[in-house]
């Protein structure tokens, strides 16, 4: 579980006949990642050649496009009203299991020629039903405008241009309807006639609209306009079909209109909806076959080829290796050769699996927030998920409150199954949380905020007492009475966990046997537990009392734990440079130059550089930093015993308002807390634990297989 799974990499030659019946076996043996031919050319001497786009590619890429574009268009509006219960306690459609149909062979002319019809019919009734909406949107739009003109009196010939007057109708902003008569008389004098009526189109003023009829003489036509468009006036356009000139007779054939059109809308969505009812699986069907034939093609651009066979690389689990083997034989009648190699753990190109049981597999999340692991990286979930509910757990630490996470997480793992997968999984971290942040609780005696600190703290300031059976005594010591002994427990905390990030790396070394860069890293982590002393004696002595007598104690440990490493970490960088060059000598073709005296003060200078700023000082940063181990312990502990004094303020009050502001209170505490904490322990894994042994970066194992839904 501490590396990646053992892979091996295949080299599968097959003949072009059978590339497809290789493919189809590869799918069903669901553990073979495929590479592209070219990272592997060079190996092929010009034998090969990468594949290209083939007219497969081409056509079933088209389809699979016309395909979701018609699924978008005909599916269900009622998948996206999902009520609350649903979104939260049903499991998601892909995790349902589904009665599946059986597909003996692909055959793109028919699916193209079946989705050709259904296309055609569809996309008709479509754009029918399109067309209708939107002549039902503009007759509904005009009877409201009839209706407003028949209020008025005004027949239809009455609007547009006349001998001696113009008549304008249209809508305006209905903020402006007051600025409208001003206008018109600054811009026509009093020879213009208004008349108006709001239209509340939106809940906001702004949002408003007033429709108006404005007569002007037509010497001022110009001015009119002018001013009408200053106010953002939309003159009504009457339709281009005809209508009758009264109003009154208008407004009953559209009336008409509206009736008709509604039906016919009705009667088209009718037909849409059973084509949806009735075709929609199989159209889902389509679009999953023809993209098993598109996965084909695509994979086949990884393949090499030569004028009859193909060549195909990729990578699988070691423990896989035989049936990979024999599936591909049976599946060519034995003309195929099968190559494998075990790749060195090295190599970039390898991608990598981790292997971990299910109760830890969540972590790996977190892992590949920062990178996922190179085939040669140490896989860090098995320690993350032991250390990181425990930092956790000691930032928040509350019996109660840790209670309360822990059925958060249950409910996550259990009962939301409509958050889908990955929030079932975070449950489990939560649940881990939670149950360390219990532990933490009973060990610095708090439940949900009452602690002994807690109890003395209420009775001083408001004179009242914390009932017994909510004081526990703390399994181990309280945070706040213990403040320096709480400081030195997470510089010891923190120093352990970056020495096991540095021993992990020394374990890497080994195994690449990199014995030189292993000895240094041995001396790193001497350097790092001279940093923790360093800081144990700085921030109070506390092992040690600074007495006379103790003061040549104190310095030949100092040398021992702080000098020494620091002194063989210098050596060790000046060798390591030295050794980059024959001799400390550089190479120009066939002369040797010699290094000058400038080259030999650069890798003195480096040395000191290493040596002091980029391990002995970063170690005791990365230390002190995981003093916020006790920062958080302590807000936790503060914030929560100021609700706990207000709820006792209260009490002289109202019951009920002490127990709102104490619930109240217990929320803001445990919603801000465990954000804040679950951020700074990822925060101390990624800076001062990753970045002692971890790279990342890595290629993760992605299996070629077919996406199957509906068929199988």
């Amino acid at each position: 579980m501490l590396k990646p799974v053992e892979m091996r990499e295949l080299k599968i030659v097959t003949l072009d006949a059978h590339v497809d019946r290789v493919i189809k076996r590869i799918d069903a043996l669901g553990s073979v990642h495929l590479t592209d031919i070219k990272e592997f050319l060079g190996e092929w001497e010009g034998l090969i050649e990468p594949s290209k786009a083939d007219t497969v590619l081409i056509k079933t890429s088209e389809l699979l496009t016309r395909i979701d574009n018609l699924i978008a268009l005909l599916r269900p509006s009622t998948e996206a009203k999902k009520s609350l219960k649903e979104m939260l306690f049903k499991a998601p459609e892909e995790e349902r299991g589904r009665e599946k149909i059986k597909v003996e062979a692909i055959r793109l002319e028919e699916i193209e020629k079946e989705f050709g019809g259904l296309e055609k019919t569809a996309t008709t009734l479509i754009g029918e039903n399109e067309r209708l909406r939107e002549e039902l949107s503009n007759t509904k739009e005009l009877s409201e405008v009839l209706k407003i003109l028949e209020d008025f009196g005004v027949d239809l010939d009455f609007v547009g241009e006349h001998e001696f007057i113009s008549v304008y109708a249209g809508k305006l902003p209905g903020r402006n309807l007051e600025e409208l008569g001003r206008t018109l008389e600054t811009a026509a004098g009093e020879n213009h006639f208004v008349v108006s009526k709001q239209i509340a189109e939106g809940e906001e003023e702004d949002s408003s609209f007033a429709f108006a009829v404005i007569v002007t003489l037509k010497k001022d036509k110009e001015e009119a306009e002018r001013a009408l468009m200053r106010l953002d006036f939309e003159p009504w356009q009457r339709p281009l079909r005809d209508i009758p000139e009264r109003t009154k007779d208008a407004i009953v054939e559209a009336e008409t209109r509206i009736k008709r059109l509604q039906s016919e809308l009705k009667k088209k969505e009718s037909e849409i909806e059973e084509i949806r009812r009735t075709r929609f699986k199989n159209l889902l069907m389509m679009q999953e076959l023809v993209q098993i034939e598109e996965s084909k093609a695509k994979a086949k651009i990884l393949f090499g080829t030569s004028e009859h066979v193909r060549v195909i690389e990729g990578w699988t689990p070691k423990k896989e290796i035989e049936n990979v083997i024999e599936g591909i034989s049976e599946e060519t009648g034995g003309f195929s050769v099968v190559e494998v190699r075990k790749p060195k753990r090295e190599d970039v190109r390898v991608p990598s699996l981790l292997n971990n049981p299910r109760i830890i597999k969540p972590f790996e999340s977190v892992i590949k927030m920062y990178g996922h692991p190179l085939y040669k990286d140490i896989d860090p979930t098995l320690i993350t998920a032991i250390i990181f509910p425990v930092l956790f757990g000691l930032m928040f630490p509350d019996m109660g409150h840790g209670f309360l996470i822990l059925l958060l997480g249950l409910a996550l793992m259990l009962a939301f199954k409509g958050l889908g997968k990955g929030m079932r999984e975070m449950g489990i971290i939560i649940v881990l949380c939670g149950l360390c942040s219990l532990v933490a609780g009973a060990l610095f005696g708090e439940f949900f905020g009452f602690s002994e600190y807690a109890s003395h703290l209420v009775e001083d300031s408001v004179g009242a007492h914390i009932p017994h059976f909510l004081v526990f005594k703390p399994l181990w010591f309280e945070p706040i009475p213990n403040i320096e002994f709480m400081f030195v427990i997470t510089m010891l905390i923190g120093a352990t966990h970056m020495g096991l990030g540095l021993f992990l790396n020394v374990i890497n070394h080994f195994s690449n046997r990199n014995i030189f860069e292993a000895i240094t890293g041995f001396v790193k982590i001497w350097c790092l537990f001279g940093a923790l002393y360093f800081l144990l004696v700085l921030f109070g002595s506390y092992f040690v009392e600074l007495k006379e007598g103790n003061v040549p104690v104190l310095l030949r440990n100092a040398a021992i734990f702080v000098l020494l490493p620091i002194i063989s970490l210098f050596i060790l960088k000046i060798v390591s440079e030295l050794r980059h060059e024959e001799g400390g000598e550089h190479s120009h073709g066939e002369r040797k130059e010699k290094r000058a005296i400038m080259d030999y003060l650069i890798i003195l200078i480096d040395g000191v550089i290493d040596a002091l700023l980029e391990n002995f000082f970063r170690f005791l940063a990365n230390t002190a930093s995981y003093g916020r181990i006790l920062a958080l312990a302590l807000a936790h502990a503060v914030l929560i015993e100021v609700f706990i004094l207000l709820t006792f303020m209260c009490l002289e009050i109202n019951i009920g308002v002490a127990a709102v502001v104490f619930l109240l209170g217990t929320a803001l505490v445990v919603i801000l807390e465990a954000i804040l904490a679950g951020i700074q322990t990822i925060r101390l894994h990624f800076y001062e634990w990753f970045t002692k042994f971890y790279e990342g970066g890595g290629v993760e194992f992605s299996p070629f297989k077919f996406r199957r839904t509906y068929t199988y």
